[in-house]
């Protein structure tokens, strides 16, 4: 893969601000293959079952699979 896109990618979920938001980071990226990450802040992020929320785990999913496409 192709450093200076990677580091292009990597630099722009940094200072996306929806990321920053929720503490995604972007640890491993490929070609067609990324790893994100976020910290699981129950006070902000559980639903009214004292759960994940969906949203925090699409956002997750999203931008992994945001990122990995970008590839």
């Amino acid at each position: 893969m192709d450093e200076s896109l990677k580091k292009a990618i990597f630099d722009a979920v940094e200072t996306e601000p929806f990321a920053q938001k929720l503490g995604l980071r972007l640890v491993a990226l490929d070609r067609g293959y990324s790893r994100v990450e976020m910290d699981y802040l129950p006070e902000s992020m559980d639903n009214i079952y004292d759960r994940a929320h969906g949203g925090a785990i699409y956002s997750l999913i999203d931008e992994a699979f945001e990122t990995a496409c970008q590839t």
